[in-house]
């Protein structure tokens, strides 16, 4: 009966110490979620300021950037002068041409 008491004592000791362990355990990994929850918390909130900075120069962009008509406006100009000195480019060519029509007419 002693013996039988004895056994029963060292199986709760045993079983008291095991549980003890998983305990301290269970209180370690508890510790490292709330570092990384805090630290998740900590990201969540950098990069919803982030969001809002880039929002607000989303905005900035959007009210700086010029209209379309204006946009327009400039393409229409630069073409019209582009367009232009192609015309002088050709007359230039044009009257070359005559100049060497006229040249081997002469020639002749």
């Amino acid at each position: 009966m002693q013996n039988e008491l004895k056994l029963n004592i060292t199986s709760l000791q045993s079983k008291i110490e095991k549980l003890i362990f998983l305990h301290n355990k269970v209180l370690e990994d508890n510790l490292k979620l709330h570092a990384l929850t805090d630290s998740l918390q900590q990201q969540l909130l950098d990069q919803n300021n982030q969001i809002e900075v880039l929002e607000i120069e989303k905005v900035n962009l959007q009210n700086s950037k010029p209209s379309a008509s204006e946009i327009d406006k400039e393409t229409q100009a630069v073409s019209t002068l582009q367009i232009d000195e192609m015309v002088r480019d050709i007359d230039k060519c044009i009257a070359l041409l005559s100049i060497n029509k006229k040249s081997a007419e002469l020639n002749k």
